[in-house]
C-alpha cells in the first residue's frame, strides 16, 4: 500500500500504457485518466461494493432487470446501447422489446465497440445518446 501511495498514478501508467492511447481523443492531457483510474481506486470502492451486492458469482445481476421490465410504465422509452464487438449481444434488447409489445423500444449496436461502449467508440456513444435525448422532453 506504501508503494502504491508513493508512486500514484505512474504506477497506473506502467501497468496499463493502452489506457492513455484508449482514451486520448476525449482527454487533451495525457494524464488525466491515469490520475482518474488511480484516484478512483485509491479510495474506499463503494462501486465494487455496490457491483458485490447487486451480483451472484461472475457478474450476474441478482436482480435481472428483465425480470422487472414489465413494471415501467408503458408509456416509456426504453433504449439498449451495446457495443457490436460485446461478449453482451442484443439479445436481451430483443427480449425487451418482445415483452413490451405496445412501447417504444429501441437497440442501437455500436460497431467498433466492444463491453466498454462508452470508452471504445466514445465519439458514436456520446452522438447517439445525444440524439435519444434530442427526443425526449
Amino acid at each position: 500500500m506504501f508503494l502504491t501511495s508513493i508512486t500514484g498514478p505512474v504506477l497506473v501508467q506502467r501497468l496499463r500504457p493502452d489506457f492513455k492511447q484508449k482514451f486520448s481523443s476525449v482527454c487533451e492531457d495525457e494524464n488525466t485518466v491515469t490520475e482518474y483510474i488511480y484516484h478512483c481506486n485509491a479510495q474506499t470502492p463503494s462501486g465494487e461494493i455496490a457491483f458485490k451486492n447487486m451480483t451472484i458469482p461472475y457478474g450476474w445481476a441478482k436482480q435481472p432487470m428483465l425480470l422487472r421490465i414489465n413494471q415501467i410504465r408503458e408509456d416509456i422509452s426504453i433504449t439498449a446501447i451495446y457495443g457490436a464487438r460485446s461478449c453482451m449481444d442484443g439479445y436481451s434488447g430483443k427480449q425487451i422489446k418482445a415483452l413490451r409489445p405496445k412501447s417504444s423500444v429501441n437497440i442501437i449496436a455500436i460497431r467498433g465497440a466492444g463491453h466498454y461502449v462508452y470508452a471504445d467508440q466514445a465519439e458514436d456513444f456520446n452522438q447517439t445518446v445525444l440524439g435519444i435525448c434530442s427526443t425526449v422532453d
